[in-house]
């Protein structure tokens, strides 16, 4: 039940509607407020803060590693790859640019790790073709180079080859979040949080969207950003959502390493947390157990993480962990995320495959511009 005041301030006909609070639907928020300063704009979100993994990831900006990239290419050549490759790479810009201050922006840049000598030479292989192909069609500084170094100064063991770029960073993704939810309040973007939306219909003069708690919204537009949970909302995509254990340990005295680190396509990644390590991966030891919209932790995969940490990372070292969560990704047969108009008053920006860091500024940047390119 509202009252008068809360129905006057809250409950008026907005001209945008957002379903979802994380990366990419904040990001929209504001990219629209920007191009529309007089626009009313809502987000409404499930969570009390966001679900998914935008708050719950390991902290990565997201560029990605040599064989992870590659793997795209084997999956979606390399012109689908080299695109996302420079939305990604903007996404950063924008994410560096502004809010590098205050989410602890760190440009330390990554090493991706090898056990096995075939998998280096796959993607050693390939290095240089990789380097110039980023060079002529993203135009970053990203610039992969064999680092013979890093492993043996890590004081790591079992890794045998290293490929680094010294562009990938670290960041805060929670400051990151309270970064643009202050920004977007302070933009009069209204943001309803713990309010499920369980259904839409686009089909009269005015979108309704049915939430769970708060009855009925009304709006000209209404765009989904609700990334793993868009089954319900969206089917017809078949987006598979991936679960992300995450795991981070309490202080370490003498820890030698300062950068993000990737291994096994990614699927594994780890790095330095005010000398704690942040490990996080393995989905790929039970992707169909993973593939799960429940947000938990389980034995197999933190012990294995565990062993991970005991016998390659941190080998003789005494560790103890402090801390386990999980984060729930979107992924689909493609690879690529959606981020388009479905219909004049409907558009959906999912399905980030893991990328959402780096992707979400670029393609709410991209879908904003659309929305609002007929005034």
């Amino acid at each position: 039940m509202f009252s008068y005041w809360e129905k006057d301030l809250f409950m008026p006909n907005y001209d945008f509607i957002v379903v979802g609070s994380g990366f990419a639907g904040l990001w929209l928020a504001y990219f629209l407020k920007k191009k529309k300063p007089g626009a009313q704009i809502a987000i409404l979100e499930r969570g009390t803060l966001p679900q998914g993994a935008s708050t719950k990831n390991a902290g990565f900006s997201c560029f990605g590693s040599p064989s992870e990239l590659l793997a795209n290419v084997d999956k979606i050549g390399w012109q689908t790859t080299l695109d996302l490759t420079e939305n990604r790479f903007q996404g950063i810009q924008i994410i560096k640019t502004f809010f590098g201050n205050t989410i602890d922006y760190n440009p330390c840049g990554a090493s991706e790790l090898f056990f096995d000598e075939e998998k280096f030479e796959a993607a050693h292989s390939k290095m240089e073709e990789l380097n110039q192909n980023i060079a002529e069609n993203v135009k970053s500084y990203y610039h992969f180079y064999l680092d013979k170094n890093i492993i043996q100064n890590s004081g790591f063991a079992g890794f045998k080859y290293a490929i680094s770029n010294n562009q990938e960073a670290s960041i805060h993704p929670g400051k990151l979040f309270y970064s643009l939810y202050k920004t977007l309040i302070s933009m009069d973007v209204k943001i309803f949080f713990g309010t499920k939306v369980t259904g839409y219909n686009t089909e009269g003069e005015k979108v309704i969207v049915k939430t769970e708690n708060l009855g009925d919204f009304t709006t000209s537009h209404l765009s989904l950003n609700t990334n793993a949970f868009t089954g319900d909302l969206l089917p017809e995509y078949k987006i598979k959502p991936g679960r992300g254990q995450v795991l981070i340990t309490k202080p370490i005295e003498g820890l030698t390493f300062d950068r993000t680190f990737h291994f096994d396509q990614g699927f594994y990644y780890f790095k330095n947390v005010g000398n704690r390590v942040l490990l996080g991966g393995g989905r790929n030891k039970d992707l169909q157990g993973e593939s799960t919209l429940d947000f938990a932790v389980t034995e197999n995969i933190i012990n294995h993480l565990k062993d991970i940490l005991k016998d390659n990372i941190l080998p003789g070292k005494t560790f103890e962990i402090e801390d386990t969560w999980s984060g729930i990704m979107a992924f689909n047969e493609s690879k690529t995320p959606i981020s388009q108009i479905l219909k004049p008053n409907l558009s959906a920006n999912v399905c980030m495959n893991g990328m959402g860091v780096a992707l979400a500024p670029t393609l709410s940047k991209k879908l904003a511009e659309e929305l609002t390119s007929n005034g």
